[in-house]
């Protein structure tokens, strides 16, 4: 009986993430999640001649 809980305990000690990362499966990994941000970049900064050059090849003009 003993051995039945040591291997609960084992099991219950596992990590529940694979991959590199080790991140826990039910977690994001983006800003995607609900909640605050866990990034602190900061913001892009455009200027308006670059932002009308995107705008015009993405809505091809």
């Amino acid at each position: 009986m003993a051995d039945d809980k040591r291997g609960t305990e084992r099991e219950s000690q596992r990590p529940i993430s694979t991959g590199p990362n080790a991140r826990p499966r039910d977690e994001t990994i983006d800003q995607a999640g609900g909640g605050e941000p866990d990034d602190s970049s900061r913001a892009v900064e455009i200027i308006p001649e670059e932002e009308k050059a995107i705008a015009d090849r993405i809505l091809n003009r």
